[in-house]
């Protein structure tokens, strides 16, 4: 699932291209994917309005449109954002001529004037295939197209009254990268809560945006096994703890985000930070601080990923 670096990184590459565009209708491919309003609602609310801002918050993508309404939208596990530029058409014949093959693959998209069948071209496989799965396309009024394409349908759009963002988002605690994302915060998230401290990390709750990689690679960075008791860590161990997450998810930004599976920019490109990574993903490999080979448990249903000797299980 596409965490906060990952959102973070493609919010700003929104911010730069599509603020000041204007919607001129959505196509929605999987009724399913809108989670609020009822479809004819939605179609009817969105079409022409103007994107005047991009925001994150956790892991929702946050559109602020003309009329006092806000887009939000979470990838969940597969779902990414691709924008094409003007010239693409997009072909739902397959809805007609396969409905299997259409409720998996949904609508083909196609450079105007490009003969597909020359030099064995397939539009399909364009932008290394994440053309495939569209579940929502946006259509700007400038030509362009906003895809939201999700292989597994687990992604959600949600439209909002301003007024409502609160409900549209709520349960999220603090941003990690914010002023607000404390020493004391933390202590206090932290206080009285007895689970794993890789199991609390996770709760949307208590740290808005962290997920699995990084909570990861923010227990290696501070040498806390994954399975000690949250409310058992030090000062020391919190304060370094806190040092961890804000610096693993300032770099999984600065590095485009962690692609391992489908995560994808705006642009199809895979992001780099899997190749910065300490932990995750790492079982068998030396670790980057003793040579002890990393390890992989369950916590909470999740693969967990840790040095043994550098991240020693103390009990307290």
């Amino acid at each position: 699932m596409p965490e906060l670096p990952e959102v973070e990184y493609t919010a700003r590459q929104l911010r730069d291209h599509i603020i000041g565009a204007t919607i001129g209708e959505a196509l929605v491919f999987w009724q399913r994917t809108i989670g609020h309003p009822d479809l004819p609602d939605f179609l009817a609310e969105i079409a022409g309005r103007r994107i005047e801002g991009v925001r994150r918050r956790g892991k929702f993508l946050v559109l602020d449109l003309s009329g006092d309404l806000i887009l939000t939208i979470h990838r969940r596990m597969t779902g990414n954002l691709l924008l094409l530029p003007p010239g693409w058409e997009v072909d739902t014949s397959l809805q007609q001529s396969d409905p299997i093959a259409w409720n998996i693959k949904g609508p083909s998209f196609m450079e105007q004037g490009r003969d597909d069948k020359e030099k064995g071209y397939d539009a399909s496989r364009t932008y290394n295939s994440e053309l495939l799965y569209c579940r929502v396309c946006y259509n700007l009024a400038d030509g362009r197209r906003l895809l939201f394409t999700d292989p597994r349908k687990f992604g959600r759009i949600e439209l909002w009254p301003c007024e409502r963002e609160l409900e549209a988002l709520e349960g999220l605690g603090p941003e990690p990268l914010s002023d607000e994302f404390t020493v004391e915060e933390l202590t206090r998230a932290l206080a009285g809560r007895k689970g794993a401290i890789k199991q609390v990390l996770l709760a949307q709750e208590v740290i808005a945006g962290l997920g699995n990689i990084y909570a990861d690679e923010a227990l290696f960075y501070a040498s806390i096994h994954p399975l000690r008791r949250a409310n058992s860590l030090t000062r020391s161990e919190i304060e370094l703890l806190h040092e961890g997450i804000v610096s693993v998810l300032t770099l999984g930004i600065e590095h485009g985000g962690t692609s391992f599976s489908e995560y994808r920019d705006l642009w199809g490109e895979a992001g780099d930070n899997y190749n910065h990574v300490r932990v995750y993903h790492q079982q068998g490999r030396p670790c980057v601080r003793c040579s002890t080979p990393i390890e992989r448990i369950i916590v909470g249903q999740r693969s967990t990923h840790f040095c043994p000797n550098c991240q020693k299980l103390i009990q307290v």
